[in-house]
Parts: structure tokens; sequence; C-alpha cells
């Protein structure tokens, strides 16, 4: 057999007569096919086509609109919240690690119980959905519907203003997205055009929250794949809502990626939103300066960090799972309080602002309990680093001396008591699951790097043996990954805002990856999910064919796996 002349889609293999005989056909054409697997890995000649050009522009502007965007809503939100908290000296406390347990004033309920009114009554507005898409749907999608955005935006910002453990990331990928559908839709462009522009402007929003805009293009990628698991191209977002994990693999022109273009466009939008954010505030959400000193400074690698990595790996996998089981027990609350109040006549504007309005009830209460659980942990990351840590630690002095970087020992005693972190960890996914299974509006993986963050304190606490560099780092990325399938992007993101030492990244991404395994790795969440849908069951936790990586049988509730 023989391929046509320039018909790259016709096989140069022979097709296997079984499942046995993957791989042990002849080529016919060797040479032709070593310059055919180079074609399709070095990808199309994007740059000689006039629209990327064009699709470049866009990237660009879009990135740079989002930068100020960005900077709108951190300074939105951030003023809410100083102002009010302002009045208790909470930032200074913060600092000063004085946040002790019931240490909130209970006058935080009124703002906090009127904040989810609020948010209720804007709830109300026929532009805001009852359920808001998450990053992940908008990118598999790329799609933002620009209607409801704006009602999105306002709502997470109120949102956060008040202290709810939310992220801003939802907030931002929506709007982001929104703007680059809404840019598409103005311009009459194509389908393939209007998803590179929800991408950019995606990208571009990204690149206004990370330490860096490598990590947004990164992030971006990372759903891609995960959203999209049979063809991560940006056609397979607007050919159809999802594409197979299966049969994806077999289309013939799936092979001809645009991995490189999607990386050239949303390195164009990250580093315009990176360089008008950083431009004007100069600082990074996440910012690398904030902590006290790098971790890098507290202790040396060994290699019995990665043997250690495995249980803290574990330990986050567990925390995650606690994490979902809250965020389903509160969705099903909210899921039944809606019945009632249907069922007793009450209109559904009613529950729509009964909600949210509970929402912050329980949330003052929370924060009135245990203060440093209040937000997305943005703030309180360095502070609880600086404070809860027990144990020595080195740091360099730079001085004018000949010799600048000089050793110095110090043995620290922690101001945040263990009990305030264990409580502080609990009350923050608690709180996460109460905000967003009742109507408030946010991101989970910012406060589940928070959690981890104290999560890591509680291990040093627990056993002083075990370093803050190897704990903090590996728990900060470990829980949120316990659920969100973006490894590389926690990794990278815990390493700059730490500033890690290169070796200590080795453990930090072990933990990320055991702690997938401990929760979707053995289909613990899957398992869950496909329960209530008998037409669901065992789609992602049947064991596959060893072969062709498909069910066995050919159809989901075959056997075991061969």
């Amino acid at each position: 057999m023989s391929s046509p002349k320039g018909d790259l889609s016709a096989p140069l293999y022979h097709e296997p007569e079984d499942e046995m005989s993957y791989g042990q056909d002849l080529l016919v054409d060797p040479e032709k096919d070593d310059a055919l697997q180079l074609l399709l890995a070095f990808g199309p000649a994007f740059a000689r086509e006039k629209r990327f050009w064009k699709s470049f522009v866009y990237s660009f502007l879009l990135g740079g609109v989002m930068g100020g965007m960005a900077l709108l809503f951190f300074n939105g939100f951030n003023l809410l919240f100083d102002f009010w908290t302002g009045y208790s000296d909470y930032e200074d406390k913060l600092e000063a690690g004085t946040l002790e347990p019931y240490t909130g004033d209970w006058w935080w309920l009124g703002v906090t119980t009127l904040g989810g009114f609020v948010i209720g009554l804007v709830r109300l507005h026929p532009s805001m959905p009852e359920k808001v898409d998450g990053l992940f749907r908008e990118v598999r999608d790329l799609h933002v519907d620009p209607a409801e955005s704006p009602l999105i935006f306002l709502v997470s910002c109120l949102s956060l203003g008040i202290g709810a453990s939310v992220g801003p990331e939802a907030a931002m990928g929506n709007m982001g997205g929104a703007l680059g559908t809404l840019l598409g839709e103005m311009r009459d462009q194509s389908d393939r055009r209007k998803a590179i522009s929800a991408f950019a402007g995606m990208a571009g929003a990204m690149g206004a929250l990370f330490p860096s805009p490598v990590l947004s293009a990164l992030l971006i990628h990372e759903l891609s794949v995960t959203s999209r698991p049979g063809d991560p191209r940006f056609n397979a977002a607007v050919t159809t809502p999802l594409a197979s994990f299966v049969e994806g693999a077999e289309n013939p022109t799936f092979a001809q990626h645009d991995y490189m273009e999607q990386t050239c466009l949303a390195g164009a939008a990250a580093c315009a939103g990176f360089a008008v954010f950083y431009g004007l505030a100069e600082y990074t959400y996440l910012d690398p300066a904030a902590p006290a000193v790098a971790l890098y400074q507290f202790s040396d690698y060994h290699e019995w960090h990665l043997l250690a990595a495995i249980p803290l790996g574990i330990f986050a996998g567990l925390i995650g799972i606690v994490i979902l089981v809250l965020l389903g027990i509160f969705r099903k609350v909210a899921k039944r309080i809606k019945e009632r109040f249907a069922s007793r006549g009450f209109r559904p504007a009613v529950a729509t602002v009964f909600l949210p309005t509970l929402a912050g009830l329980i949330l003052g209460l929370i924060s009135v309990t245990w203060p440093l659980s209040m937000g997305d942990g943005a703030a309180q990351i360095p502070y609880v680093i600086k404070h809860g840590y027990s144990g020595e630690w080195i740091r360099f002095n730079n001085t004018d001396q000949p010799s600048p970087y000089i050793p110095e020992y110090h043995n620290v005693t922690p101001k945040i008591s263990l009990g305030n972190l264990i409580g502080t960890l609990f009350g923050k996914v608690l709180s996460m699951a109460v905000c967003l299974g009742f109507g408030m509006v946010g991101g989970n993986i910012f406060p589940c790097i928070y959690a981890g963050t104290c999560a890591g304190l509680i291990v040093t606490r627990a056993f002083p043996d075990v370093p803050l560099s190897l704990a903090v780092p590996c728990m900060m990325s470990a829980v949120p990954a316990s659920f969100a399938p973006i490894p590389f992007s926690l990794v990278g993101l815990v390493a700059l805002v730490l500033v890690i030492d290169g070796k200590m990244a080795a453990p930090i991404f072990i933990a990320t990856f055991v702690s997938f395994m401990t929760n979707c790795g053995f289909g613990v969440v899957q398992g869950v999910l496909e329960r209530p849908y008998t037409d669901l069951k065992g789609v992602m936790t049947q064991p596959r064919n060893n072969n062709t990586h498909s069910f066995v049988g050919g159809e989901v509730g075959g056997g075991r796996g061969t």
C-alpha cells in the first residue's frame, strides 16, 4: 500500500488485522514516513498566513485590555475588603500574627450577611445565569456569553470584597473569554477566529493573575488538553461540543496540531496582560516578593525528600476528597432549599436571594471564629508562613562586607498556634464549600492553595523533622492538584511564588501527581459523579484495554482490563 502524492491523511501503515498486531506492520516507504513524522512534529507553517498575524495583533490587544480589567477587578475587591476590615485593624493584626481564634468582631456578621443579600439581589437580574460555567468548560468551548459576563464579574468582586473563600480566577477567565467572544462576533469572524479571540482573552486575563506570563500560557494549554482530551486544537472547540478521547485519536487530521500557534497567541496575550498590570501596579497578584524570605534559604535538599513527598501527596489527596464532599453536600443542600421554597409556594427569586444571604451569615460566623480563613488566601499566605513555622532556618545576611552572603541561623518561635492552623484549614474549606454552593461566584484553586499552605505548616508542627521548604510547597501544589488536572501549572506557580530551589521542585512534583492519583487516579471522584446516572456508570472508572486504551468489549459496562 502506498500513499497518494500529497495526501497526508492516507495511512502509511497496513491496517492491523487484530489488536495484537499494532506496531508490527511494515512501512511501505520508511524515508517518506520519516519526513512525514518531522512535518507533523513541526506543524503547519502558520506564520505564513495573514490571518495568523491578525489574530496575533488581536491577542496582544486583548491581553492589554485584560491587564487593565484585572487591575480594576483586584483594586475593587481589595478596597472593599480593606474598607470594612480596617475598622478592626485586620491587616495590622495579620502582619503581627495576632489573629487568633475568636478574635474577629461580631459586627462582621452584619457586613457579610448584607453583602450576601446584595449578591442575591444582583443574581435576580435576567442576564445573570443560574449556574456559572467554570474556567474548565469555558476553555473547552472557547466561547463565553458576553451578556452574562459583567454580572458574573460584579458578583465575584462583591464575593471577594466581603471576604468569601473563593478565588479570582473564575471571574477573570470569564471576562477574558467574553471580551474575546464579543470581539469575534463584532467583526463577524469565522468560528475558528472567534475561538482564537476567546482563547487569547482568557490567556491575557491569567497573565495578569500569575507571577509570570509563562504560567498563563501553560495553564490554558493544560486546560485545553484535559477539556478536549481527544483533540486539543482550536478546531475541536468549534466542530464538536466535546472531543472523544477514543475516536479523536483516529482522526487523520488530529496529527496536524496547532500547539505552537496556540503558544504564540497565548504568549502574546499573556505577556501583554502581565506588562499592563505589572506596569501600573508594580506587583503581581501572587507576588514572589511578598514572603519574608525565599524558601530555598530554609533548608537544603536531601534524597529522602523524594520519599517524604509520597505521604504528603496522599495527605493532600485526602484533603481534596473532603473538599469535594463538602462542595457536593452544600450544593445538594442548596437544591433542597430551592425545592422546599417552591413546594411552599414561594417564587424562585426568594431562594435566589436567600441562599447567598445565608452564605454570608455562615461566612461571618466562620470568619469571627477563624479570622485567618477570610478571602482567597493570597494576602494571608506570606504572614501565615512567617508566623506559623516553628524550627530553625538559615537566612543569608546580605551586607556590604567582602563576603556578603554569610549564613545566619535563627530559631523561630511561632505566633500562630497549631490549633489556629487546624481551625483555619477547616474553616477555609468549609466556607469555600458554603460560598460556592450557595450562590457566590469564584474559583476554588486559590483557596485550595491557601488550604495547602496551612496543611503544610501543620505537618511541620506535627513532625519537626520535616522542613518547611518541603512540606509547605508540596501541600500548596498538591491540595488543589487533588482534583484539578493542571499539575505543571501548579508546580510552576508554587516554585515561582516561593522562590524554590530547583532541586526542591522534584518532591513538589511527586506530591502533586500522587495527590491526583489518590483522589482521581483511583476513581474516587469519578465514581461519585457516575453514581446518580445509569448511562454514565463505568465511563471513567472501568479498566481499559491495554492495547487500544479503550474500554474492554468496546463499550461501557464490560469486564476487567486485559
